[in-house]
């Protein structure tokens, strides 16, 4: 081989390596980040090494000026690491509401905030959360509860309710009563209005409780002298002088019509001593009429 045609395959083998690294001297597209989009002036595929390329936040984040937002093109065809330029921006606290409360992770773009009422109470707006804007803004108003509201109570036959109002709301109470005193209210005698909206228990009834006049044989009575003996009357009893009472003294007419406890009894005293003693009298008497007989 000729000395000039060994120069120029000399020339060949170095100028080959020059043309590949030129033909790869470039970076691609810049890569998409979550917080910032690529400006307008650099959507393009291809970018020389040592270009720069810049970034403008997304909406709902704010420009970082510590950090840069500028990118370049490296020798080695990639792109320089981005900084993180752009931060979430805060809408501030979401506000309370009445009734209620609200919990949230932060107050950063994107973030909710759940809000919910507390017992007895009812969400009343159509959403019960708020969300962070892009604007910096809270989105709707903020939610609103409302107080758990009960039906009108059941009516009872031959009593009444205490207050009677259109409409009663959570821990409001009615109370019974019956019409007269001859009936005794079976049940509760108040009942509330509750957090789920029904009453705390059934309504009572008035049901009509009288006891028969109670009679003791052998007794008189202490106290409640005279009828009618309505529910919770009392009565008292004593026994007549020479007479012992077994069970309780005093007995109350109870909701089944009774009398509570059973009424007492008046037993005649079976005195051991006056018998003994009445004994010894007789005998001793026998005996003196004898001894006089005898020695007369």
């Amino acid at each position: 081989m000729s000395q000039e045609n060994h120069m120029g395959y000399c020339w060949i083998i170095l100028l080959v390596p020059a043309f590949f690294a030129s033909s790869h001297a470039f970076c691609g597209a810049p890569p998409r980040l979550d917080f910032a989009q690529l400006d307008l002036q650099f959507d393009k595929d291809n970018f020389s090494i040592g270009e720069n390329v810049t970034y403008s936040c997304r909406p709902g984040f704010i420009r970082d000026r510590t950090q840069t937002n500028v990118l370049i093109c490296l020798s080695n065809s990639t792109w320089s690491t981005p900084a993180t330029f752009c931060n979430r921006l805060s809408c501030g606290n979401p506000g309370d509401t009445a009734h209620g409360s609200v919990s949230f992770e932060n107050t950063l773009f994107g973030s909710r905030a759940n809000y919910t009422c507390d017992l007895g109470y009812n969400m009343l707006s159509k959403r019960n959360y708020r969300e962070c804007q892009a604007s910096g803004d809270w989105s709707n108003d903020i939610p609103q509860c409302e107080v758990q509201k009960c039906p009108t109570p059941n009516a009872i036959a031959d009593g009444k309710y205490n207050p009677d109002l259109d409409e009663y709301e959570y821990l409001q109470a009615v109370s019974y009563q019956c019409n007269n005193k001859t009936l005794a209210l079976i049940g509760e005698k108040t009942v509330f209005c509750t957090a789920y909206g029904n009453w705390s228990s059934d309504p009572p009834e008035c049901k009509e409780v009288l006891c028969v006049p109670p009679y003791v044989e052998n007794s008189e009575k202490v106290s409640g002298l005279s009828p009618p003996y309505i529910l919770n009357s009392a009565v008292t009893f004593q026994c007549l002088q020479g007479f012992t009472m077994t069970g309780s003294p005093s007995v109350v007419c109870n909701v089944s019509s009774q009398w509570n406890p059973p009424l007492p009894t008046c037993n005649r005293e079976n005195n051991v001593g006056a018998i003994v003693g009445n004994l010894l009298i007789t005998l001793t008497i026998s005996i003196m009429a004898l001894v006089m007989t005898n020695g007369l």
